[in-house]
């Protein structure tokens, strides 16, 4: 752009005359209709993050002002507005962790952040985001990108793996997530032959056990399998830690609570564990499996190379 902008800003050459110098951008697309979509899908796409990246720039000063960063990642990312999920920005502050610990800036971005729902803050250290880097973490490789970076303290840029490493990485991610996802889709079938044999009590513990496997498939994609002693609520915790958008739904956000609540009442023929009751439940478990699967697909985009991706996100 700096180039156009100074062709078209340039006077009129001797002897012609001023009336003539105009403006002009022009976009010369394939003949098929397919290469002008794509044109037009990456201007627009250019166009809508421009405008998120205006909007949030007193965001991001005031980041830079308060905790005085080595680097900010921002990723915007699509809303599932069939599921009631607004879009979003996950803004990742890296800090020089050899003079500042990163936890004692949580409370600031608890406190500044809580009226803005539609943005994520996290903190990391930067010696251990090298590292994780280095080591080839696929949370790390994806997310920590030079297309992503909108400030740097530094002059230097990231020092990313080559673009067949970061597909070997991505393609491992997705054949762990696919393996534990698709024992999820196996357990949530066996949960939905039993409540349609009128067995609610075993339908909830299915429910429940796969609401487990679940979690564990996103944790496997970006981080690998994690102690077995986990509670449910610590994997979904880690879990939302990779994938915000699965809390990014308030009807979903208590889901493993109410299933631990069915499971507790079993044998005592309560209302909650009634056919309908457990149905509803089944409902919402694949919900959140379909919203995990169409998420994670677009995170794992973040391992392509810049110029083959769109940038806004789902």
């Amino acid at each position: 752009m700096e180039n156009l902008n100074n062709a078209s800003n340039q006077g009129p050459s001797k002897g012609e005359a001023a009336t003539h110098t105009i403006n002009h951008i022009y976009l010369m697309p394939d003949n098929s209709l397919d290469q002008y979509n794509s044109w037009t899908e990456k201007i627009t796409s250019l166009a809508h993050s421009a405008s998120d990246e205006i909007r949030l720039k007193p965001i991001v000063d005031l980041l830079i002002t308060a905790i005085s960063p080595e680097r900010i990642f921002m990723i915007n990312y699509k809303g599932l507005p069939q599921h009631r999920i607004d879009s979003y920005t996950e803004i990742l502050v890296i800090v020089d962790d050899e003079d500042v610990d990163e936890d004692q800036y949580l409370d600031f971005v608890i406190l500044a952040f809580s009226q803005h729902p539609d943005i994520l803050v996290s903190l990391g250290g930067a010696s251990e985001v090298r590292g994780y880097q280095q080591f080839g973490s696929p949370y790390h490789c994806s997310h920590f990108r030079n297309q992503f970076q909108v400030y740097s303290r530094k002059r230097s840029v990231i020092t990313e793996m080559d673009q067949d490493q970061l597909d070997k990485l991505k393609s491992e991610a997705d054949t762990r997530f696919q393996t534990t996802f698709s024992r999820a889709r196996q357990l949530f079938a066996v949960a939905d032959e039993f409540l349609k044999e009128e067995n609610p009590d075993l339908g909830a513990f299915m429910l429940y056990q796969t609401l487990h496997l679940l979690y564990q498939s996103v944790i496997n994609a970006f981080k690998g399998p994690i102690p077995e002693t986990f509670s449910a609520a610590e994997y979904q915790k880690v879990a939302e830690d990779y994938l915000p958008i699965m809390a990014r739904n308030n009807h979903l956000a208590h889901l493993l609570n109410r299933l631990e609540q069915a499971c507790s009442l079993q044998g005592q023929h309560n209302y909650q564990n009634s056919k309908v009751s457990m149905e509803l439940l089944s409902i919402d478990v694949n919900i959140l499996m379909n919203i995990c699967e169409t998420a994670i697909a677009c995170k794992l985009s973040q391992f392509d190379s810049p110029s083959a991706t769109i940038e806004t996100k789902i």
